[in-house]
């Protein structure tokens, strides 16, 4: 295929979906690795997990008070306080005769009681030993329900009951369910070993002192820092000059040992443009190269390896905006698919502005960050390599085709750290 007659992708969700779909046997081909549950973080679940108990496993107080048969209440509202029910112990029996038993919110229930009155509920009457309870007279206007403050055993979930799905991203809250079922380890997918190649004889490192028509190498950092993914591992990083050779040697090398590989720079139309070509090198099937949208419009994605081994290869612009704002938009989330992962989907965010947008045939990417009062704002761009702008944005906002920027329209935000 020549860049003349490129596959017709309409939008960044499609360029998405076309590479998910052709990932799914080197999705699970990435295989799976136990870790201990507080090295977990980010990490994507391989299986679902189950409840291996009822939750809560015992019916138990939801308050701090006393519980009370409703039936005791006729003959007045004071009670004496008979026993006591203790987080982490055997609840007693309600008292053969009138009375209530002292618990604590988590305490198991006391056979025979119908409901919890709250402590607030009560005026409590001191005991011969300090801290003790030895009578409590109801509040008048307390009218206890059977069953108030009761937390009933399996009312959360029953035993065997899904409670975290395979490809869930392990956060604090499905740390803490794990933890609940017994999970000191659970299984997760291995993580996405990702190679990034930039090229161009104009890009020196970092540490360089540049001559004046030399660029430090922005994207290699900006790529390093929006792949730090617990599910994902930047295994290499490097640079190639213009030179089809090299490049073609270390993008086979790249494709050979890793399941994703990114390279920026050489993939628009100039004569010095050699990225199409040294992919094509590698026998590997072009999905679509320029994309309808603005910065990032010649982008290229293709697939390297065989059935067995699906390795995608993204081609991002050299301009540092446009780098960014493609692999957030379209590289990041088809990684997330390769690692297994349910990607959340953006922030919808109304936008302020100085002057409109007006609306073009493309998707539209626009630099924008929240004010102090949790505002965004959209900043002024140059070009696709202002790379100050890049730095003062939160991420950015997508603008459909034929669609202007207006007041009190919603767009999606993509932040640059989700």
């Amino acid at each position: 295929m020549t860049p003349e007659t490129p596959l017709r992708v309409e939008s960044p969700q499609a360029a998405i979906a076309l590479v998910v779909s052709r990932l799914a046997a080197a999705s699970q081909g990435l295989g799976c690795e136990s870790v201990p549950l507080a090295l977990a973080r980010g990490r994507v679940l391989a299986e679902a997990i189950c409840a291996d108990r009822d939750s809560p496993p015992f019916d138990q107080s939801a308050m701090d008070g006393y519980a009370i048969r409703l039936a005791d209440l006729e003959a007045g509202r004071e009670l004496e306080v008979l026993a006591e029910s203790r987080p982490g112990s055997p609840a007693p029996p309600m008292p053969a005769t009138r009375g209530c038993v002292r618990v604590a919110t988590g305490a198991p229930r006391p056979a025979g009681s119908d409901a919890v009155i709250r402590r607030e509920d009560v005026r409590e009457h001191p005991g011969a030993v300090p801290g003790s309870v030895a009578r409590i007279t109801i509040a008048d206007l307390e009218r206890p329900r059977p069953g108030q403050h009761w937390r009933l055993r399996g009312e959360n979930a029953r035993r065997g009951a899904i409670l975290l799905d395979a490809g869930t991203t392990i956060d604090a809250a499905a740390a803490a369910t794990l933890a609940s079922c017994g999970v000191s380890a659970p299984e997760v997918r291995s993580r996405v070993e990702v190679a990034v190649i930039t090229t161009g004889d104009e890009v020196v490192p970092i540490d360089a002192d540049p001559r004046e028509e030399e660029i430090r190498n922005s994207n290699a950092a900006g790529l390093a820092a929006l792949l730090a993914k617990p599910w994902s591992e930047l295994a290499l990083i490097e640079h190639v000059g213009d030179e089809f050779g090299l490049l073609a040697e270390v993008l086979g090398r790249a494709i050979e040992s890793h399941h994703a590989v990114i390279l920026t720079g050489g993939v628009s139309m100039g004569h010095r443009d050699l990225v199409r070509e040294a992919i094509e090198a590698q026998r590997a099937e072009i999905l679509f190269h320029r994309l309808p949208q603005r910065p990032g419009r010649p982008m290229l994605a293709a697939i390297a390896g065989n059935s067995a081994r699906s390795v995608p290869v993204f081609g991002l612009p050299g301009n540092p905006l446009s780098a960014l704002t493609t692999a957030r938009r379209i590289v990041l989330p088809t990684l997330a698919a390769l690692a297994g992962a349910t990607p959340k989907p953006p922030r919808q965010v109304e936008v302020e502005f100085d002057e409109p947008i007006l609306a073009t045939p493309l998707w539209r990417f626009h630099p924008a960050r929240f004010d102090g009062e949790g505002r965004v704002r959209l900043l002024p761009v140059r070009s696709s390599g202002d790379v100050a702008a890049a730095g003062r944005s939160d991420g950015f906002i997508e603008v459909p085709p034929d669609c202007g920027v207006e007041q009190g329209r919603r767009y999606a935000f993509f932040a640059w750290d989700e």
